[in-house]
């Protein structure tokens, strides 16, 4: 062997080569559940623009500051505060409801009062958000990122 010590490799060692082609069925299937869910939950504050009731506060529950000072964005020096809320519904029931708006240090400026509008879905009432129910770019894009990862998991089904 001229001089040289021939060594192996412990069994413990397994060496393999896995060939990768862009994920099995588990991760597309994980995908499509993933763009479903954000897709209803991005519908539930469309559907209450198109298709909700409108319901009136009738008390403010409670307005709690949390967490603190940011000192980040184009806000600063602004707090979180939670303002919980009771609606009375077209049907004559009372709901409830809380909101999570921007403040100074010292009050929530939420705008919210005895009387503002609450948009509601009719059959099911916890689904709700004060307003007059106009649709932001926020519920927009969650439907177009949902629909895009749902176009590009069956785009990849399709290509095989």
């Amino acid at each position: 062997m001229n001089g040289q010590l021939k060594t192996r490799e412990p069994d413990y060692i397994i060496k393999t080569k896995k060939k990768r082609n862009g994920g099995g069925i588990g991760n597309r299937i994980t995908t499509v559940i993933v763009g479903v869910i954000i897709a209803l939950c991005s519908m539930i504050p469309v559907s209450e623009g198109m298709f909700g009731r409108t319901g009136y506060i009738v008390e403010i529950r409670s307005s709690e500051r949390s967490g603190g000072a940011r000192e980040y964005g184009s806000t600063p020096n602004s707090y979180e505060w939670t303002v919980g809320y009771t609606f009375k519904t077209e049907s004559g029931e009372y709901e409830t409801g809380s909101v999570t708006v921007n403040g100074d240090a010292v009050s929530s400026k939420s705008g919210l009062r005895v009387g503002s509008p609450v948009r509601y879905l009719a059959f099911a009432p916890r689904f709700n958000r004060p307003g007059e129910g106009r649709l932001d770019g926020t519920t927009f894009m969650y439907l177009l990122t949902a629909a895009f990862g749902v176009y590009m998991v069956t785009l990849g089904v399709r290509k095989k």
